[in-house]
C-alpha cells in the first residue's frame, strides 16, 4: 500500500514546483490542499488523519500539537525551505516521527547574494546607478576593493561556509564566529566575537535566531568596529540591535547592506529609508529559480526515502534544533 503525502501549500506556490510534486505521485499518494490559500488547523487535522507524512511550510502554515495528534500513522514531517519552527519540532521529535527540511537548498543562493552585496556596498554601485539615473554622470564616493579586505562571518553554518569559499578568490583574509561550527577542512580560522569585530573591515551575518543570538551585536559591540565597516545582514534582523544600528549609520560612522528587517515589510517612514549609506533590498537574498528547483528536487527524494523506510537525507535532529531558526 502507497503512504499518503498530505501537501499544506497551495499547489501554485513555487516552494514546491508542481512538476516535482507530480513525480511524488508515482510512488505515493498525495492529497493536495485544493485552495489557493492557507488551509485552517481544522483542514490540517482533518487531512492528517489518514496521512503518513506530512509537508508544511510558509504559505501552507505550520503543526499544532493537536494537529500532530490527530495524525496517528504519522511517519514524517517535511518543511518547506528551512523554518522548521513552525512545525512543533520538539513535540514531532518527542513522538519519534521524522523531521527534514531543504533549507541546505538556499544556501549557494543566500551566500552568492551576500557577496553581490558587499561589493555594492564597498564599491558603491547603488549610488553610481542613482547619480547616473539623476544627473547623467558621476563616481563612486570612497569605493573599495573586495580583494584582501579582513571579513569576519557571525555564523558558519552552510551559508557562512559557502560565503567563504566563494571569497576565495577575492584573497580575503576570513576569519569567523560560530560555537557549533565544524571548521574541519576550512582555511577560515575561528576566532570570539569579540576578536572578529576589532579585525574585519566587512562584517557579514549569517548565525541563526537563537535565544544565543538575539540582539548579540548591541550598541556596545557595534562601537568596537572600525569607522567604514561594512556589516551585511542576510539572516534574520533580530541579530543585530536595531536602534544601535540606525545610530551608527545616521553618524554615518559604518555603512551596510541589509536584507532582513526587524518588522517587515520595512515602514516607509522607517529612518534607515533616509540614509544613503545603507543598501536596503526586500527580504529575498535566496530566492532564486534554481534554489527552488534544487529543493523542491531535495523534498521529493526524502519524502521518497521516508516511503521506502528509510532515514531521510536531510533529517533534523534534537541536537541540530539549538541553532535553527
Amino acid at each position: 500500500m502507497k503512504k499518503r503525502v498530505y501537501i499544506a501549500l497551495p499547489e501554485k506556490d513555487e516552494e514546491f514546483l508542481v512538476e516535482y510534486r507530480e513525480q511524488v505521485r508515482a510512488f505515493a499518494d498525495v492529497d493536495q490542499n485544493p485552495e489557493d490559500r492557507r488551509p485552517t488547523d481544522e483542514e490540517k487535522m482533518a487531512a492528517a488523519t489518514s496521512a503518513d507524512i506530512l509537508m508544511v511550510g510558509r504559505t501552507g502554515g505550520g503543526l499544532t500539537r493537536e494537529i500532530i495528534d490527530a495524525a496517528r500513522d504519522l511517519s514524517a514531517v517535511g518543511v518547506v525551505g528551512g523554518a522548521v519552527r513552525m512545525a512543533e519540532p520538539e513535540y514531532v521529535l518527542e513522538k519519534r516521527i521524522r523531521l527534514f527540511n531543504a533549507g541546505w537548498a538556499m544556501a549557494e543562493s543566500v551566500a552568492e547574494f551576500t557577496v553581490a552585496m558587499m561589493l555594492c556596498g564597498l564599491r558603491d554601485i547603488p549610488h553610481m546607478i542613482d547619480v547616473l539615473d539623476r544627473e547623467g554622470w558621476g563616481r563612486a564616493r570612497k569605493p573599495l576593493d573586495l580583494g584582501g579586505r579582513r571579513v569576519g562571518l557571525v555564523g558558519f553554518g552552510g551559508i557562512g561556509r559557502r560565503v567563504a569559499e566563494l571569497l576565495a578568490p577575492f584573497r580575503c583574509d576570513i576569519v569567523a564566529c560560530d560555537p557549533h561550527a565544524d571548521f574541519t577542512g576550512s582555511s577560515v580560522r575561528q576566532v570570539e566575537l569579540g576578536e572578529l569585530l576589532a579585525h574585519s573591515e566587512v562584517v557579514s551575518i549569517h548565525a541563526g535566531m537563537t535565544d544565543e543570538s538575539r540582539g548579540m551585536l548591541g550598541k556596545a559591540e557595534l562601537a568596537t568596529l572600525a569607522d567604514n565597516t561594512l556589516i551585511v545582514n542576510t539572516a534574520r534582523a533580530g541579530i543585530i540591535d536595531e536602534n544601535a544600528i540606525v545610530a551608527e549609520l545616521q553618524a554615518r560612522r559604518l555603512r551596510a547592506a541589509l536584507n532582513v528587517f526587524w518588522k517587515e515589510p520595512l515602514a516607509d517612514d522607517h529612518p534607515l529609508r533616509e540614509l544613503d549609506n545603507v543598501i536596503l533590498t526586500p527580504h529575498g537574498g535566496g530566492l532564486t529559480h534554481d534554489r527552488r528547483v534544487r529543493q523542491s528536487r531535495s523534498l521529493v527524494e526524502d519524502i521518497r526515502r521516508v516511503c521506502e523506510g528509510q532515514r531521510p537525507t536531510h533529517e533534523v535532529t534534537l541536537e541540530m534544533l539549538g541553532r535553527m531558526t
